[in-house]
């Protein structure tokens, strides 16, 4: 799991610094042209500062969360899956794909806190994002949609996306270590590694086809108490 985990946050901070580049680079040219035009209205140029560093600073912010290790053993306790899906939705703001994510289900209702460690709850649910995107990168439309419903005892996430379905030979061992159809090495964990940090927390998570093209993953966590 510890590789995994080092595989996947690895890439992510690659995104995160890529996406530092622009405003950074936005910054630089514009103090430049502010230099040479210091008699012209700087108003325009102000606000492009504005927005720059904001950028800076949210990319920062996310990459310093991505980095970070944790200082003592995990515990369980309650977890907010608002603050996780909104980090999530931040990374792929920033991944620049041009697959769609749709949280507005999640992000739209007040949901209850869920039991277990919030690292390794992110852990698990950014696995099962990644292989989404993975699924829909060879798409025009590719689209992973984010549902949650809840209960007073536990929380379901349905993660659906229309890409590439799992071949019917692979299904039965779909959460088992380095079953995969992809060739690159070290793939074929992500979901394994979600189904046992989920598992952790009392949670779930299944796979079904989708009606039409693509997949669904049901992803089950308790409430906490």
């Amino acid at each position: 799991m510890a590789l995994n985990r080092a595989t996947i946050y690895g890439h992510v901070s690659r995104w995160l610094v890529h996406d530092l580049r622009n405003p950074s680079q936005t910054l630089t040219l514009v103090s430049e042209l502010m230099h040479e035009e210091s008699g012209q209205d700087d108003e325009p140029a102000e606000e492009t500062i504005r927005t720059a560093t904001r950028h800076l600073v949210r990319s920062l912010k996310l990459l310093g969360h991505t980095l970070r290790v944790p200082a003592a053993p995990p515990e369980a306790g309650p977890v907010s899956l608002r603050e996780i899906m909104e980090f999530l939705g931040a990374l792929h703001q920033a991944q620049h794909s041009t697959v769609e994510l749709d949280l507005t289900s999640v992000l739209s209702q007040s949901l209850p806190a869920v039991a277990g460690v919030n690292d390794q709850l992110e852990h698990a649910l950014l696995n099962i994002l990644m292989n989404g995107l993975e699924a829909c990168a060879d798409r025009q439309d590719g689209t992973i949609m984010v549902t949650a419903s809840a209960d007073t005892v536990q929380v379901r996430l349905d993660f659906a996306d229309n890409g590439s379905a799992v071949a019917p030979a692979l299904r039965a061992q779909l959460f088992e270590p380095f079953v995969t159809s992809k060739p690159r090495p070290l793939s074929g964990l992500g979901l394994f590694v979600a189904r046992e940090l989920l598992a952790r927390s009392g949670g779930s998570v299944e796979y079904e086809p989708a009606p039409s093209t693509g997949s669904r993953f049901i992803v089950i966590l308790q409430n906490w108490r």
